[in-house]
This record gives C-alpha cells, structure tokens and sequence, in this order.
C-alpha cells in the first residue's frame, strides 16, 4: 500500500509509472484496469506499440473500456490509419461513453475529414 500512496502522492517520471504499473500488472495479468493503466503509462512515454497492445488487451478483458478504446484510435491516427482511428471514435461516439469522451472522439473524427 505504500507503493500505491508514494505513487499518488509524489511527482513521478513516465518511466517510474511505468515500471510501477508494470509490476502492478504482474500481480493481475487478467485484470482489465491492470492493463489499461500499464497502456495508459506506456502512451505517455510515447511506447505506442505496448501501449496499443496494453489497450487491446484492456478491451479483451473488458469490451466496455471506451477510454482504451478511443486511445487505440489515437495511437492508429498517430502511426497514419485513418480506417483504424475511424473505427475505434466512431465506436466511442456511438457507444455507452460519457458525453464529454463521445465528444472528443467526434472532435477526432471531424478532424479526420
């Protein structure tokens, strides 16, 4: 527990959130957060491979997850697949997201045109 207070409470590096949230994922290889915030660290880092790897597995283990899904589709519009970017906003904007997340995928999908 301490971990988890040090991590909240103190200024960290993207690399140290990381490695905390690469350890946390090994205590729960399965759980749909454990991977979500893994991807979640590794976007920020700019890993996008693990991160859109971390991202899908999130959405394996959890359909549900629209915040994985709508970083999926900015990590394909950043590698330049428009088709993949379309697909996972226009899930986000369609789906059960909160309004304020369905607006920003519409936002991402007008600015693909």
């Amino acid at each position: 527990m301490a971990d988890k207070k040090m991590a909240v409470q103190q200024d960290i590096s993207p690399q140290e959130a990381v490695a905390w949230f690469e350890r946390e994922h090994k205590d729960k290889p399965a759980d749909a957060l454990a991977h979500f915030n893994l991807g979640s660290a590794y976007y920020i880092t700019g890993d996008w491979e693990n991160a859109r790897k971390e991202f899908e597995d999130a959405l394996a283990a959890n359909p549900g997850n629209d915040h994985a899904r709508y970083y999926l589709g900015v990590i394909h519009a950043k590698k330049g697949d428009k088709v993949k970017a379309r697909a996972e906003w226009e899930k986000v904007a369609n789906g059960g997201a909160h309004g304020m997340l369905k607006n920003q995928a519409r936002i991402q999908l007008q600015g693909l045109g």
